[in-house]
C-alpha cells in the first residue's frame, strides 16, 4: 500500500533512498544543486562502489540548461565511476529510487527544496500481488529517458579473476557530450543502452608462458629500450594522473581509464613495458606513499 509522505519524514526517506543505494540508483529532477551535505554525507560514498549505477536525468532550460544543473554539480557528478547523465528538456517529473524502493514526489534535487519548500511525496509500501506503484514507475521512467538526449556516460573497467569475481581497474568515458550541451549545440538522441554496462581489461593470469629464451630477450631489449627512452624523456615535466586530466578537463579516473585502454598501465599502480617507454615511471614519498607519473606529452591522448 503506498504510503503519503511530506515534511521532514519525506525529506529523510529521500535521503534513505539516495544513500543505501546498492546496485542502481535512478535520479529524475529537473533542476539540480547540492550542498555539502548531500556531497560529503550522502553521495560521496558511492564514487567508492563502481558497481552502482547511476541513472541521471535533468531537464528545462533548453537555451541555457546550466540554469538547470549547476557547472559545479555536474562536474561533481562525472566524477562517479559507473554514471549516465540523460538531458530531457520538457521534464517536470521528480522521482529517487533505488533497487528496493522509489518516491514519486513533488521535490527537485535541490537542497532549498528540502530544507524550505511544502512538498508532498508517495512511496510504495509492500506489494504481494501485481505489479507495484514503483515498478511501474521505475519502468516508465527508465523507458521516457532511453528515448531522450544521452549526454554522459562513464563505465568501470575490470579484470577478470576466478570463481567470476572481478577487479576494479579504473573507468573510462564513453560519451562527454557535456560542453555541446551547455554551449547549445543541437544534440541528437542517444539511448545509454547502446553503451556497454562494463568492460575488461586483459588478465595477466590469460596469458601463454614465455620460454626462457624469449623472456631474457624481453629483458634485454627493455633495458636498452628504457636506457634510450630515458634520455628522450629526462627533461619533460612529470605529472599524476590527475594533474594531468586537468590540461584536458578529464578527471582521475578518465585519465586512469585512457591509459588502460592505450595498454600503458595494467591498473592505477603498473606500468606495462609499453608505459615504460612511453616515459610513465613511479614517484613516492618519504611517508611510503607512491603513485604513478606521466610526461605531460601525454596529455594528447585525453
Amino acid at each position: 500500500m503506498a504510503k503519503f509522505l511530506t515534511g521532514k519524514e519525506l525529506s529523510e526517506s529521500v535521503y534513505d533512498i539516495l544513500f543505501e543505494a546498492k546496485r542502481s540508483l535512478m535520479l529524475i529532477s529537473p533542476f539540480i544543486k547540492l550542498d555539502d551535505y548531500f556531497k560529503k554525507e550522502i553521495f560521496e560514498k558511492h564514487k567508492l562502489n563502481p558497481d552502482l549505477h547511476i541513472l541521471l536525468a535533468f531537464g528545462k532550460n533548453e537555451r541555457d540548461p546550466s540554469r538547470s544543473f549547476k557547472e559545479e554539480d555536474l562536474t561533481y557528478f562525472k566524477e562517479f565511476p559507473n554514471i549516465t547523465i540523460v538531458y530531457v528538456p520538457n521534464l517536470h517529473a521528480k522521482y529517487y529510487a533505488n533497487e528496493s524502493q522509489g518516491i514519486i514526489t513533488s521535490m527537485n534535487l535541490y537542497d532549498f527544496s528540502f530544507k524550505n519548500n511544502v512538498e508532498f511525496g508517495v512511496i510504495e509500501g509492500v506489494n504481494l500481488i501485481g505489479k507495484s506503484i514503483d515498478e511501474e514507475a521505475w519502468d516508465k521512467s527508465h523507458a521516457i529517458l532511453e528515448d531522450n538526449f544521452c549526454v554522459y556516460v562513464n563505465r568501470p573497467i575490470y579484470k577478470k579473476k576466478l570463481l567470476l569475481l572481478k577487479d576494479y581497474m579504473g573507468s573510462r568515458v564513453q560519451l562527454d557530450l557535456t560542453d555541446d550541451l551547455i554551449n547549445g549545440k543541437k544534440l541528437e538522441k542517444i539511448n545509454f543502452n547502446d553503451f556497454l554496462d562494463e568492460e575488461y581489461t586483459k588478465s595477466i593470469n590469460s596469458r601463454e608462458r614465455q620460454t626462457r629464451e624469449d623472456f631474457e630477450k624481453e629483458v634485454t631489449l627493455e633495458k636498452s629500450t628504457l636506457s634510450e627512452e630515458e634520455n628522450i624523456f629526462k627533461n619533460e615535466k612529470l605529472l599524476s594522473a590527475t594533474a594531468l586530466g586537468k590540461l584536458k578537463n578529464k578527471n582521475y579516473s578518465e585519465v586512469v581509464g585512457i591509459m588502460m585502454g592505450e595498454e600503458l598501465i595494467s591498473n592505477d599502480k603498473e606500468i606495462t613495458l609499453e608505459g615504460k617507454k612511453a616515459g610513465i615511471s613511479v614517484k613516492s614519498n618519504a611517508n611510503g606513499d607512491s603513485w604513478l607519473v606521466y610526461p605531460e606529452s601525454l596529455k594528447e591522448l585525453l
